[in-house]
Formats: structure tokens, C-alpha cells, sequence
């Protein structure tokens, strides 16, 4: 019996994996945990101790609307100076991170029936961000045999008349894909065709392991077509701090600022503070954090690629190895299990990231080496890889 005064909409709500993980991780005393995508690389000491500076002398109260003036300053500062983008103050709203933002986008732009490409397998919350302003989903699985890259005549039978946007993350959350300059080019040039928006969702910009760096933004002199939708959690390795940003015409920072208000009145002066440092200090962290991770990765990938039954590509970039599991002849949800069970290790099942992720798994590298020595120590012991 459900709860009569839910919205009938949400009785039958379906629970994603990764929403679950709180719930797995308390199964056996022992678990390691590699399913959230939670950094431990430690926030910069610099920045923190200048935002408790900041707190002391008053930084506690609203900031303005938009967000505080001086992060959107040098937020438009960092996006001119790395990628050539001229963004002004009015096309720029500072946000409660990456996943708020994305909310508030589609709250903005959706009418009832609007539809929404994502590329799979994809982000575990892009259906129900869709869905919550009564847009639909259509999903565009790009092939696995080719490294989930996108053909770009497939993903045009995917447009229709209700098309709104596209959503395009690279790198990809959860298979490591970047995308190359031809295959954006390709996609902007089939927004520009049939006049949709193109969803920048640039949460992993710095770990990209790639040359392919420059984010969809930088084929645009101004935000046009093209609404960027930002995190530090993942750059920053600040995921408790909840800041990100949209980038995109005046008109859509209006709507989504009037939203964002209704939602969270104004973001975190804290975080605020926080972040502005962290943009004026960035070649220095990220440059730590990117040689981190892509070691841990380098690790994960090969230990992964010893296991009998699995493949693995070669990470492009994210902290994530999204490893292919069909030959064992098990499936994602099945494995999910027998990987917490057998070896008390905690992953995600690649199903809970769409259709195109059955058959794989995600694994979090978001843990030293030295634990996930621990994790695969346990893993390769299991009669299925052995």
C-alpha cells in the first residue's frame, strides 16, 4: 500500500544501484568500497585554510543570487584564459554542484513530451532529471565494440521534432570514453542541423588522460547553443562542498537562477569562498590530482586485465575502469552480488548506467593502491576469474 498522499507519479519509483551503495556497504564489516565515485585525495590545505579565513571575517551570509560575484569573476577568467570562451557575468550561475545543476537545467528547458538524447551507457541520474519535468528520455546506445564511441549517423536517427538536447559528458561517467574533437564537432554540427541544445556535462574535464582536452564551450565564441554544466567535486576533489555552475545564454541563466532559487534560495558561502581559490590554484592541484589518478587507474587496469573472463579498454580518462564482463555468463546485477558476497567488495553493476551497461561493472578508483591491491587481492581469488 503506498503512502496515499505520495504523488502517483512516484509510486512506482525505481531504485538506482548507485543509490543502494549506503545500504551494500553496511552488509559485512570488511567491505572496501568502490562504487562511489568519492574522492579520498585530499581538498588543497591552502584553499581551506583561506575560506576559514574568509568565514571569520564575515563570508557567512547570502551571497548574491547569481552566485558571489568574485567566483563568477574568476570563473570567467579561468574559462577565457584555458579555452578562449567569453562568458559574461549574466551567462553564468553558480550552483550546489554538478547533479543540481543538471536539474536545474532540464527544469528550465523542458515542456511536457520535450525530449532529451543521452548517450549510454550514461549518468545514473540523467532519467530522472528528464523525467521530473515530464520530459522522455531517449537514449542513444553508443556500441561497445568500438569503445562506447559514437557514430554519428546512428545518433541521428535518435533526433526527432521534440528533440530539445543532447547530453554529452567526456569524459564519460561510467566508461572513461573522450570524445575526440571530430566526434563534438559532429555533434554540434547536428544541433546547428535540426536546432536543439547541446548539454555539456564537464565534470571530469581535469582527468582526462588524453590530448583531447578542450570541452565542447571552446567551439563557441559565446554561449550559444551550448549550455556547460559544471562540478568541482570531481576536479577539485571537493565532493562534500556541493559547487558547480552553469554556463549559458542570459535568457536560460534567468529561468534557471529564479529556479535555483526556489530550490537552495542561494549556494553556500563557504563553498563559494572555497572555490575561488581553488580556480586561482588550479594548474597547481589538478595537475597532482590528474598524475594521481591516472596511476591508480594504470593499477586497476592491469590487475583487471589478468582476471580471467574480463576485459578492460585502456582508461581515457574519469577515476572509473568499466570493465566487460559477458564472457563469465553472468550478469551485472548477479555479479554486483557475487563480488559483495564472495570477496567483500563493493562495485557497480554497469545496468544501473542503462541497457548498454549490461555486462560490465564499474570500479571506483578512488582509493589508494594500496587498497585497491587489497580489493583485487580479494577479487582474483574468486572461482569465476580464476
Amino acid at each position: 500500500m503506498k503512502n496515499p498522499y505520495l504523488a502517483k507519479r512516484h509510486w512506482e519509483i525505481e531504485i538506482p544501484p548507485l543509490s543502494r551503495t549506503d545500504e551494500m556497504a553496511k552488509r559485512y564489516d570488511d567491505i572496501i568500497n568502490l562504487s562511489v565515485g568519492d574522492p579520498d585525495y585530499p581538498a588543497d590545505r591552502a584553499c581551506i585554510d583561506l575560506m576559514y579565513q574568509d568565514a571569520l571575517a564575515g563570508h557567512t551570509r547570502y551571497t548574491e543570487f547569481l552566485g558571489d560575484p568574485e567566483l563568477r569573476q574568476e570563473t570567467i577568467k579561468m574559462y577565457k584564459e584555458d579555452f578562449g570562451l567569453t562568458v559574461g557575468m549574466d551567462e553564468l550561475l553558480i550552483t550546489a554542484g554538478g547533479t543540481h545543476a543538471l536539474y536545474v537545467v532540464m527544469q528550465a528547458l523542458l515542456d511536457e513530451g520535450d525530449e532529451v538524447i543521452a548517450i549510454a551507457p550514461y549518468y545514473t541520474y540523467y532519467k530522472d532529471q528528464i523525467e521530473a519535468p515530464r520530459g522522455k528520455l531517449v537514449v542513444y546506445n553508443a556500441p561497445s565494440e568500438d569503445g562506447f564511441d559514437v557514430d554519428l549517423a546512428e545518433l541521428e536517427k535518435c533526433v526527432t521534432a521534440r528533440t530539445k538536447a543532447i547530453i554529452v559528458n567526456t569524459p564519460c561517467n561510467p566508461s572513461g570514453k573522450v570524445y575526440s574533437e571530430e566526434t563534438l564537432r559532429g555533434i554540434l554540427a547536428l544541433a546547428e542541423k535540426y536546432d536543439f541544445l547541446v548539454i555539456a556535462d564537464d565534470i571530469y574535464g581535469a582527468l582526462n588522460f588524453t590530448g583531447n582536452t578542450r570541452p565542447l564551450c571552446s567551439f563557441e565564441e559565446r554561449p550559444k547553443r551550448v549550455i556547460t554544466v559544471y562540478s568541482y567535486s570531481k576536479d577539485f576533489s571537493m565532493t562534500g562542498l556541493r559547487l558547480g555552475h552553469i554556463i549559458a545564454d542570459r535568457e536560460i541563466i534567468e529561468v534557471a537562477c529564479n529556479i535555483c532559487g526556489a530550490v537552495t534560495f542561494t549556494i553556500s558561502s563557504f563553498s563559494q569562498r572555497l572555490g575561488i581559490y581553488a580556480l586561482r590554484r588550479r594548474k597547481e592541484i589538478q595537475q597532482g590530482l590528474r598524475e594521481e589518478y591516472q596511476k591508480r587507474m594504470m593499477y586497476a587496469y592491469e590487475r583487471m586485465s589478468r582476471l580471467k573472463h574480463v576485459k578492460c579498454r585502456y582508461p581515457e580518462g574519469t577515476f572509473y575502469i568499466f570493465a566487460d564482463i559477458t564472457e563469465t555468463g553472468i550478469g551485472s546485477m548477479e555479479m554486483w552480488d557475487r563480488i559483495l558476497d564472495e570477496a567483500h567488495v563493493l562495485v557497480l553493476p554497469g545496468d544501473g548506467f542503462g541497457a548498454a551497461g549490461e555486462g560490465y561493472i564499474r570500479i571506483c578508483c578512488t582509493v589508494s593502491v594500496e587498497v585497491l591491491k587489497k580489493a583485487f587481492d580479494r577479487i582474483e581469488k574468486m572461482d569465476i576469474f580464476c
